[in-house]
């Protein structure tokens, strides 16, 4: 019997895995993926960076004295050594739009290097610069690979690929197990979250591909993707994520808008919405979802993850303790007991109090100005390509999605999210110039 479809279960947690220290079967696995997408970037940069897009979401991690080896580490270095080969040029990163973006990231990891002066663990702050330092090694090889080699093709077979991967796999939770779940009405109710390490973060995941997918179909009527598109969205909602759902709802109509669809497309679908919400309230009426959904109240958490209420007044706490420089990235869940949270070990769950607690106003600022440019970068873009599209809607899903979860703290997601907004940069960069489209149809 799985007990964990019994009443009374508590969920293990999904955030922080055991750290498995690296053993040469992993590490062959690790040079493997090295060369494997050092080849593909060898051969064809925009090969290379569908490769990095297939992989981000699968960590397959293991550590060396702390620091975590994963696969996208791996396939990052891969994809850099095999792009050194063709020469690139990094005219590309002189772009007002690029540097508009390196700006608003560098003023994130300053504002991190910042708060290690009211920091009580400095090693954290260095963590967490380091993390975002990747995420701006992602963005830079990958604007500049795409700049070489402008065929969107790959990128788009890896988009969809890669989101049909975690989407099955997520499913397959509903039968084999999920590693989390509620209780409602004393019934069980799993929450699946795939290769992602919560359902909440497989929520944010399936969030940035949603709006690029649907995007795609409304743009091209490349409906061999539909398939697809509902898969996904029926595992966003399995995920049971309120927070998530809803961001992925306002990504999607943000999508609708910017595509101005014909009328006869948009009958289509709003019956094929209207008719996928009815089935979907009937279900969850059925079994009673609605009490979690339209509730307020929060489900109890076993006590080293908190409720958002005790976590967002603590973050106020701590803010209050250091509120310019704030008291260090990475150390707000080290900091909790100083605030009455003593058994309590996660983050804030939102971005932007745990921007503030730990980087104080400078770094909230920072965060918000980068949100702001991440969104504003492709509103003002006048384009039916569905690449600025869908990254629009997929920046405007994630600065929602944050407002109750912190979810760049995960690599799986911050990568993705750097790797799409590359992509869209190189994109706007494309319409601008009236060059061939990236989008072209093969």
């Amino acid at each position: 019997m799985d007990l964990r479809w019994q009443p009374g279960y508590v969920y293990p947690p999904v955030f922080y895995p055991p750290h498995v220290p690296i053993d040469g079967g992993a590490a062959a696995v690790f040079a493997l993926i090295f060369l494997g997408v050092a080849v593909l970037t060898w051969r064809r940069p925009a090969n290379g960076l569908a490769a990095l897009i297939v992989l981000t979401p699968f960590a397959f991690a293991h550590y060396v004295d702390g620091t975590s080896v994963t696969l996208s580490k791996a396939a990052l270095l891969g994809f850099i050594t095999g792009l050194l080969r063709h020469r690139p040029s990094l005219g590309a990163l002189r772009d007002p739009l690029v540097i508009r973006l390196l700006i608003a990231l560098g003023a994130v990891i300053a504002s991190m290097a910042l708060s290690a002066t009211a920091a009580g663990d400095r090693a954290a702050v260095a963590r967490e610069i380091a993390k975002w330092f990747e995420y701006a090694a992602t963005f830079t090889a990958a604007t500049v690979a795409l700049a070489a080699d402008p065929d969107d093709r790959p990128i788009w077979r890896a988009i969809a690929g890669a989101a049909t991967l975690v989407a099955v796999f997520a499913i397959a939770q509903e039968f084999i197990g999920a590693p989390a779940g509620v209780f409602i009405h004393g019934r069980p109710f799993p929450r699946i979250a795939g290769p992602l390490e919560g359902p909440n973060q497989l929520s944010a995941w399936l969030g940035i591909t949603i709006p690029v997918l649907l995007a795609r179909v409304l743009v091209h009527r490349d409906w061999r993707l539909v398939a697809v598109l509902v898969l996904v969205i029926a595992a966003d909602v399995l995920t049971l994520s309120r927070s998530g759902i809803v961001a992925m709802l306002v990504s999607v109509a943000v999508v609708v808008v910017a595509t101005r669809p014909p009328r006869r497309i948009r009958l289509r679908f709003a019956a094929g919405a209207a008719t996928l919400a009815a089935v979907l309230i009937v279900l969850g009426t059925a079994i009673g979802l609605e009490a979690r959904f339209f509730s307020l109240s929060e489900v109890p958490q076993p006590d080293h993850l908190g409720t958002r209420a005790e976590l967002w007044r603590a973050a106020i706490d701590l803010w209050r303790s250091s509120p310019i420089v704030g008291i260090g990235a990475g150390n707000y869940e080290l900091d909790l007991g100083r605030v009455g949270l003593p058994d309590v070990h996660t983050h804030a769950n939102s971005l932007y109090l745990q921007s503030l607690a730990e980087t104080g106003v400078i770094g909230l600022a920072a965060m918000l100005a980068l949100v702001y440019v991440s969104i504003q970068t492709f509103a003002r873009t006048a384009s039916r390509r569905p690449l600025i599209i869908g990254v629009l809607g997929a920046s405007v899903a994630l600065a929602l999605h944050q407002v109750f979860d912190y979810l760049v703290f995960f690599p799986k997601i911050g990568l993705f999210w750097w790797l799409i907004l590359a992509i869209g940069i190189v994109e706007v960069k494309q319409a601008r110039s009236d060059a061939r489209p990236l989008d072209a149809v093969a």
